[in-house]
């Protein structure tokens, strides 16, 4: 009887510890760490306009996937493109851009503590557009897009991400048609 019990406690203290480290990884967002690099995407024939693209990936990368889309289509638009990890420098210098996109994974219903930080010290050029999306896995509803406008209206107190657009994409929907409805209303 007490090695069952010594072997159930061990059981539940590893349980638990897993799950604090799992906690850990998702509401300290360590993913957005290992987004370091960026690259830059040019257009075939004349550019339109600078456009920048900033990811945190999380942890199943799918918002990485989001980011390389939405990037894509916006080259395919005409724009040069600068696709940055949210922990790079390119991330960190967002003037001169007539596009602006922030976007990574949606957690709890909410975006993540790195995607909010880079959108409170986001400082576009006045007339630049600002797109956030957000990537999970379920399919989008409205109330989320409400949600998610709100937080991102909320984190500027000068008021210059009020007229963001806003999406969410769920990893059950179709991309290709998302992202590119997403893009259309950015240029």
């Amino acid at each position: 009887m007490r090695k069952r019990t010594k072997i159930a406690l061990t059981v539940l203290a590893a349980i638990i510890v897993l799950a604090v480290i799992l906690g850990s990884i998702v509401f300290l967002d360590v993913a957005a760490y290992t987004a370091t690099g960026a690259k830059t995407l040019t257009p075939t024939g004349t550019s339109l306009g600078k456009a920048i693209v900033i990811y945190d990936p999380g942890l199943s990368g799918a918002a990485k996937g989001v980011a390389d889309k939405v990037a894509a289509d916006l080259q395919t638009s005409g724009y040069t493109v600068t696709l940055a990890g949210i922990k790079s420098s390119a991330a960190a210098h967002t003037t001169g851009y007539q596009i602006i996109v922030v976007g990574g994974p949606v957690y709890g219903g909410a975006l993540t503590a790195s995607v909010k930080a880079c959108l409170n010290n986001l400082k576009p050029d006045q007339g630049a557009k600002v797109g956030v999306f957000g990537s999970g896995e379920m399919a989008t509803t409205p109330s989320e897009i409400t949600m998610m406008k709100n937080s991102v209206s909320a984190l500027s107190s000068t008021g210059t991400l009020s007229n963001a657009v806003v999406v969410k994409i769920g990893q059950s929907e179709n991309l290709t048609t998302r992202a590119q409805d997403f893009v259309n209303q950015l240029t």
